[in-house]
């Protein structure tokens, strides 16, 4: 039996996200869209949708910027982490048609966690492989610490969490730890270096939480 950590980690809170039709429309928004009689209508529709969040965009400060080509069409797109609190948005601006929109294909709110001391920020990065890599931690405050790294991909117009990973550790007992790395897309994983595979399907980021981080990695 995994022993249980004793985690300063703050769980994160409900998140939602906001998609643009313009780019990327899930389903519903597909369904909504066919009932629509005219393109007119369907442009108001959508600025209507797209100005809330906008507005939430613009309140929220920048943390960190990057620029990668994630959807693989040779033109770099955009990803932008902003935050309040304690909170981190994200904001992916992927290209389409060789040009990147100004406003962003996905919006997601609460994505992760934000400290305010080094050692807690978060930080994004790009693959060599076109995934992006986001990381939340807190290497810095109290005896329990922990890292959570959210791998991003673009999969068939879809982008999806592709992998997770999880460590933990106690500075006061080096033996109160846990870790996890898992591959959503594969279904393979290790939990504190044993290897298990589960049936799993890859998560849209959009529908992402903390409510939806596997059992497995899970503690």
């Amino acid at each position: 039996m995994t022993p249980m950590v004793r985690m300063a980690r703050v769980r994160l809170p409900g998140s939602r996200a906001e998609s643009f039709p313009a780019e990327t429309m899930n389903k519903d928004t597909r369904m909504r869209s066919n009932l629509l009689p005219s393109a007119g209508l369907a442009l108001a529709l959508s600025l209507l949708w797209a100005a809330p969040v906008a507005a939430t965009a613009a309140k929220r400060s920048p943390v960190a910027e990057l620029s990668a080509d994630l959807n693989g069409d040779g033109v770099p797109d955009r990803v932008v982490l902003s935050g309040e609190d304690d909170e981190v948005d994200v904001a992916l601006h992927l290209s389409a048609g060789g040009r990147v929109p100004d406003k962003p294909t996905l919006y997601k709110r609460a994505v992760g966690w934000r400290g305010a001391m080094a050692g807690t920020e978060p930080s994004m990065s790009a693959t060599a492989r076109g995934s992006l890599v986001l990381v939340f931690q807190n290497e810095s405050i109290g005896r329990d610490r922990w890292r959570q790294q959210l791998t991003i991909a673009v999969r068939d117009g879809a982008i999806v969490v592709a992998g997770y990973t999880y460590v933990a550790r106690d500075t006061l007992d080096p033996k109160n730890g846990f870790t996890c790395d898992l591959n959503l897309l594969s279904g393979k994983g290790q939990r504190n270096g044993k290897p298990f595979t589960v049936a799993i399907k890859p998560l849209l980021l959009a529908d992402w939480d903390d409510t939806t981080i596997p059992q497995e990695c899970s503690f």
